[in-house]
């Protein structure tokens, strides 16, 4: 660390500065592109910022320090309950990944920071791709950083994931389609699969733990479970066990929270399970089955209260019933009563019946219940109508011809034209004949009483045109 002090540069000086900055000293390099990663020439202990990433820091501690000797923070992407997340270098091989520092007030007794080594634990013992990568995690020191101010902070190196939180997907595009919300819990399930053939349960699962990214080569999007953080090992080694399950400890985020983690019990897989189906309920409805602004209410609802139906909470988009079945049974209070783990869940999932569910433009007007109609709906009724009129015009035309025709008529003759003549046979009574797949009796066969008389044409090879009524209307061929 150089001793030149700090100048005391107001934030909004920072911004649109061009180059790079020393986070300590404020050395300002205009012409140097943020891509060389310069470390500063007072500063040594020091990587260069952009401005702007600096200014939108306020002052964080960590900006351009150099985490394990490893890692260079260089940006602040966002802060939790229990850390910040920040956009690092590893300096050895020029990866960009993502590190998550606890925060120095979570780290004031053993418990904070056995919670965190086991979440470095956990996350390092998966391998699903719908599960964040871990490169490396350790502690900060101030024989390795040189300062007071971050000395035993513990840090956490992730695979940096580009994509949008399905928290914020839900704010922005309100009640998902049906396959995509069942997707989005598939690759959850596909996550929590292996974890919890480890032994891992997540114990903290909601929308903001759950990140949409694109596939590779612009290929489907994918989901991973972020922050196992507040993970707990069933199978546990050494005091660990006596610092993370004390009786009465409740961790988690009460509007996802499984019963039995609000009564502070002992928890397994299916609590997992559970919470992942308050999720599913937010994605199909546009909010979880509570709402209530005070924590604890929440929690007694989630232990006592059945969740409203789907179809009661959002009428105006009606659940498939298979669907609508498998989700209450998720949410069941008994956890005897659910899936008993994530691969039935996911059989389950995989027995649902193909649905097609069309999620309206404006999806704000299905929230304020305006009433519309499905394109689906639209093309029964009218496909119901035109059946309706069909076999309301074939029994009138049946009715006619039956009052019009002798019994025992056989032929109808021909016209004469220019010279040539035709007779055309029709079908005996009691014959029938199918059109448009309804059953039709040829007694619908004009007689030359009731219909005139048409010529018909031979033609070689060619079946002969249909003839023509002299009212101008198509005469049905029941040959």
């Amino acid at each position: 660390m150089g001793d030149a002090p700090r100048p005391n540069h107001k934030k909004k000086s920072l911004r649109g500065l061009d180059g790079v900055i020393c986070p300590e000293c404020r050395r300002h390099a205009p012409k140097v592109p943020a891509s060389k990663f310069l470390h500063c020439p007072n500063c040594t202990d020091f990587m260069m910022v952009v401005p702007d990433d600096l200014a939108n820091a306020d002052g964080d501690p960590f900006m351009g320090r150099i985490v394990g000797g490893r890692f260079a923070i260089l940006a602040r992407l966002g802060a939790g309950s229990t850390g910040t997340v920040y956009r690092a270098r590893q300096l050895a091989v020029g990866r960009e990944v993502a590190i998550k520092i606890v925060r120095a007030d979570q780290l004031v007794d053993a418990q904070a920071k056995g919670r965190f080594r086991q979440e470095a634990r956990a996350t390092s013992l998966l391998r699903s791709p719908h599960t964040v990568t871990m490169y490396d995690f350790g502690e900060i020191n101030v024989e390795e950083d040189l300062d007071e101010d971050v000395d035993g902070s513990l840090y956490l190196a992730m695979e940096l994931l580009d994509g949008e939180s399905l928290g914020d997907r839900l704010k922005r595009m309100g009640p998902m389609p049906f396959d995509e919300a069942v997707t989005v819990v598939r690759h959850t399930l596909l996550s929590l699969m292996e974890a919890h053939e480890k032994g891992i349960i997540h114990r903290d699962l909601k929308p903001d733990n759950l990140l949409l990214v694109r596939g590779p080569l612009g290929g489907a999007e994918v989901c991973k479970v972020l922050d196992f953080g507040i993970a707990k090992l069933l199978i546990q080694e050494g005091g660990v066990d006596a610092l993370e399950t004390q009786a009465g400890t409740v961790f988690g985020t009460p509007r996802y929270m499984s019963p039995e983690q609000a009564q502070g019990k002992a928890l397994d897989a299916r609590s997992d399970l559970y919470a992942l189906g308050v999720i599913l309920y937010h994605m199909l409805v546009g909010r979880p089955p509570y709402m209530d602004n005070d924590a604890v209410v929440v929690m007694a609802h989630h232990i006592k209260t059945p969740p409203p139906r789907p179809c009661d909470a959002l009428p105006e988009r009606p659940l498939p019933r298979d669907l609508e079945k498998l989700l209450m049974q998720i949410l069941e209070k008994n956890p005897d009563k659910r899936p008993q783990n994530a691969s039935a869940f996911l059989a389950a999932l995989d027995d649902l019946e193909p649905f097609v569910d069309e999620v309206p433009t404006d999806i704000n007007a299905v929230l304020a219940g305006r009433p519309r109609i499905r394109p689906s709906s639209r093309w029964i009724l009218a496909s119901a109508v035109l059946g309706v009129v069909a076999v309301i015009g074939f029994a009138r035309m049946q009715d006619k011809t039956q009052r019009a025709m002798p019994i025992g008529s056989e032929v109808v003759q021909g016209s004469q034209a220019g010279g040539r003549s035709g007779a055309a046979t029709a079908p005996r009574l009691g014959s029938a004949h199918s059109v448009g797949g309804l059953a039709v009796s040829a007694t619908a066969s004009a007689t030359a009483s009731a219909v005139p008389a048409v010529t018909v044409e031979p033609h070689a090879g060619k079946r002969p045109p249909k003839p023509r009524s002299s009212t101008g209307y198509r005469r049905f061929d029941l040959r």
